[in-house]
């Protein structure tokens, strides 16, 4: 986090050029510059161009501004096609468990290929908390983590330091939620002559598209019926004629609810430091992970410190007092003595009733191993029945092809051993096999036994 009192930056990273601004009230002077990035991906072009566009950014603000830069904290925010952000449509699951999903089978969820990418995700107010039936529509984001670097290191070149990286769908939902308008239903962001729309419902995103801004009636469809609250962000020939459009099909058309207007590049650097999604650097990561490691032990030793000095005036004061105490138990011992057995049988029963609560804590919990097998299977396989007991499991599934799951869960990693129980039981269309039934005996690895 950066310092009070530090200079912050917003800077926000489109496909035809770059927009600045000083993150304070009023976010001005804005400031843009022509990109000549590649858009293929985040390969040499990164490395060599990120420095100059952020070293011209930052000149011309010094300039606007009349003052120095140097030591800023910057976050930046990215639009497409530096940033793929989608609606995710998963079951109820915790955040972490959503990130864990995405990562494992990342080019499933977003476009690119092999290419390593860092994901954030948003998941919906109270989702994962209740493991009830339904799903759940989370907002993730994954960009390319040599591009995530390539900004850091393009950022210490200039004297900046990166405070995060967040999509700019991110920024657009932060700046229409800050407004303190409850009822805004809709996001609308030009770049260029892309529209990005973003439908909320109770606050958080439940569908991203992108529509030619020059279609304003797809614009609007896109959008879907009124009436309601869309905050629309864009030059202000294209807003006004938008705000036109969409009044005819009972959308009311404003800023981000405290009269706060400006292009969607503009509004994506200005609010980028309240993002929805934030991402960091692999090499940053690591280097807060060990912060916070080494202060942990600073931590530890002084309290190490703290108790040994404790400990010392507590036993100068009580070699004082053991003596007078040992001669007064003494006395009392023999009137004492059924009380002491009194104890002793509640602390046994208190033992008893913590030995029985901790085997309750520890029952087994499928929920990710289930997470894990759904994650295991072929896309076109699903599970229709569970029976756990001791280190053995039996699997009820359906699928297209039987072999391919059952090999997959062989190689998994899962069990330890899978046997098919039963004869495979085959549903046939016109003489054709659409549907293969199966059942399966696996025997689980140690330690996660249980009853279910």
């Amino acid at each position: 986090m950066p310092r009070r009192g530090k200079t912050r930056i917003g800077v926000a990273l489109a496909p035809r050029e770059a927009v600045a601004g000083f993150l304070s009230p009023g976010g001005r002077p804005w400031v843009r510059v022509e990109l000549g990035l590649p858009e293929g991906g985040a390969g040499g072009g990164w490395g060599a161009e990120l420095p100059r566009v952020l070293g011209r950014l930052k000149g011309a603000l010094e300039e606007g501004g009349g003052r120095a830069t140097e030591g800023a904290s910057v976050v930046v925010a990215l639009l497409p096609p530096w940033a793929d952000v989608r609606v995710v449509n998963l079951p109820p699951l915790s955040r972490g468990e959503v990130e864990r999903i995405l990562r494992r089978d990342v080019a499933r969820y977003f476009l690119g290929g092999d290419e390593p990418r860092e994901v954030s995700v948003r998941v919906p107010k109270g989702a994962g908390r209740t493991k009830g039936p339904g799903g759940q529509k989370v907002l993730a984001a994954a960009v390319a983590e040599p591009l995530l670097e390539a900004l850091r290191a393009a950022g210490e070149s200039v004297g900046w330091s990166l405070e995060a990286v967040v999509p700019a769908h991110g920024a657009w939902v932060a700046a229409v939620r800050g407004g303190g308008d409850a009822r805004v239903e809709g996001v609308v962001a030009v770049v260029g002559e892309v529209a990005h729309l973003i439908r909320l419902e109770g606050g958080d995103p439940v569908s991203v598209r992108q529509v030619p801004v020059e279609d304003r009636e797809a614009v609007a469809a896109a959008l879907g019926g009124g009436p309601g609250r869309v905050g629309v962000f864009g030059a202000p020939g294209v807003r006004d004629a938008l705000r036109e459009t969409l009044a005819a099909t009972g959308w009311v058309a404003g800023g981000n609810g405290r009269g706060w207007v400006g292009s969607g590049e503009e509004a994506a650097a200005a609010f980028a430091t309240n993002g929805l999604l934030r991402l960091l650097p692999t090499s940053m990561r690591r280097e807060r992970a060990e912060r916070a490691r080494r202060w942990a032990w600073r931590l530890g030793g002084a309290g190490v410190a703290l108790a040994v000095a404790a400990a010392g005036v507590q036993l100068w004061g009580l070699h004082r007092e053991l003596a007078a105490v040992q001669a007064r138990r003494a006395e009392l011992r023999s009137e004492v003595a059924p009380l002491l057995a009194a104890r002793d049988s509640l602390e046994l029963l208190r033992g008893r009733v913590e030995s029985i609560a901790t085997l309750t804590r520890s029952a087994p919990s499928w929920t990710r191993s289930l997470v894990d097998l759904a994650a295991t299977l072929p896309p076109d396989a699903y599970l229709t029945g569970f029976f756990a007991s001791g280190d053995t499991v039996e699997l009820a599934a359906a699928g297209a092809r039987a072999g391919e799951a059952i090999q997959a869960l062989r190689q998994g990693g899962l069990f330890l051993e899978v046997r098919l129980q039963s004869a495979i039981e085959r549903e046939l269309l016109e003489g054709e096999t659409v549907t293969e039934r199966f059942r399966i005996w696996a025997r689980v690895p140690p330690g996660e036994r249980g009853e279910s």
